[in-house]
């Protein structure tokens, strides 16, 4: 084999390279404390990084769902937490209003206060939250869900959904509720009913009494036409119901379905009533603002009872959906606390999969610099070789 200069200069620059190259890759180990520069340096370690750092990323973006789920969970709380403490303002002034000694100008006082409490309430239902969505209108969280008032009564313009936001791999978690479960099914104690005038009424008649004997527990509605006539509707069964009146002392007295409904004061054709087990909490707080401003004692005291038994149940109401508020605050809590687990442990995989070991770096670079020179010191001496050196 011919060794020549070229030859010599060649292995000893590709030497040189060799030795820099390696010497520039544990610089940077040593600079950015990770083992792995670039795939080829560890392709199964590389790929299973690759697979660590995408589950911490859905990882961070879990804890970032939860903590906008908290914020909504919270938020919907605090609107139920001031709806409970009106209906139980409201009842408090309903047992007040029974008192026998009341002027009909007292109970009127009670009535405007009242008004100013509707409206509060109807504000809290149709609350919004930082974006600008409604909190109770279950999907449709762009349309108001209550509209209406006190005069022409309110109606329910949402659905019965809740949204909800994904927390976990495997968990929806619902973060709000429906205006219509809260406010709008709310039941009379067992074995009564609501019996309530409708909010367009243009006549002076309320109920002033009712007595329930053999009542199927159905809905029923009654309208009024010329005479006065009345005529009535089974809703849960769509039949139409035979209804006999007798009118007693300035009070009309109608029977049907197992409902003796006592009416003070002179119907208005077109106007309604209805009797059901469920009711909206409007409608009866509506009902009992009326009857407080009618001046009628008998039509107050039937009106107070209903707005006692419509407090009671719309609090047996807020308080079963707060408190299942309360469960998924905890479960989003307990999450959390998961997911923070998740996170360290997914920090421990990655940092065990690419971390460099430094006192290993440390010790390679500094015998890679050796042989740096190494090199770099026998190339000088063997370039200098020459036959011309020996030459007299």
């Amino acid at each position: 084999m011919r060794v020549t200069t070229g030859m010599i200069y060649d292995t000893g620059v590709s030497q040189i390279q060799k030795q820099n190259a390696r010497l520039l890759d544990t610089q940077q180990q040593v600079a950015t404390g990770r083992r792995i520069l670039r795939p080829s340096d560890d392709p199964v370690a590389s790929a299973r990084a690759l697979e660590v750092s995408q589950s911490k990323s859905v990882n961070t973006l879990y804890a970032a769902n939860q903590g906008y789920a908290n914020d909504a969970l919270k938020l919907v709380d605090s609107k139920l937490g001031a709806a409970n403490d009106i209906v139980t303002y409201v009842r408090t002034r309903a047992v007040e209003s029974g008192n026998g000694i009341y002027t009909a100008s007292e109970q009127a006082s009670i009535a405007t206060d009242l008004t100013q409490q509707f409206d509060a309430l109807l504000g809290i239902a149709n609350s919004q939250d930082s974006t600008g969505e409604f909190v109770f209108g279950g999907y449709r969280s762009n349309t108001q869900p209550f509209t209406g008032g006190l005069a022409g009564g309110v109606g329910y313009q949402g659905d019965q959904g809740a949204r909800t936001l994904q927390i976990s791999g495997s968990r929806n978690l619902p973060v709000t509720s429906s205006g219509d479960e809260i406010f709008n099914t709310i039941h009379a104690p067992v074995g009564s009913a609501f019996a309530l005038g409708g909010a367009g009424n243009t006549g002076s008649a309320q109920v002033s009494g009712m007595t329930l004997t053999g009542y199927n527990g159905h809905a029923y509605a009654i309208n009024v036409a010329a005479g006065p006539a009345y005529s009535a509707v089974d809703s849960t069964t769509g039949a139409v119901v035979t209804v006999t009146s007798s009118v007693s002392g300035g009070t009309t007295t109608l029977s049907f379905g197992g409902v003796s409904l006592d009416l003070a004061g002179t119907p208005a054709t077109g106007d309604t009533f209805s009797v059901s087990t469920v009711a909206s909490t409007f409608d009866v707080l509506g009902n009992f603002v009326n009857a407080l401003n009618s001046g009628n004692r008998a039509v107050v005291k039937f009106g107070g009872t209903q707005a006692i038994a419509g407090m009671d149940a719309t609090q047996d109401s807020v308080s079963r959906v707060r408190s299942g508020v309360g469960s998924r605050m905890v479960e989003v809590e307990t999450q959390q606390n998961i997911n923070g687990s998740l996170d360290l442990q997914f920090d421990e995989t990655l940092s065990r999969l690419q971390d460099a070991d430094y006192a290993k770096a440390v010790s390679d670079l500094t015998q890679q610099q050796t042989y740096l020179q190494a090199a770099q010191q026998s190339f000088m001496k063997i370039s200098n070789l020459s036959l011309f050196n020996y030459m007299n």
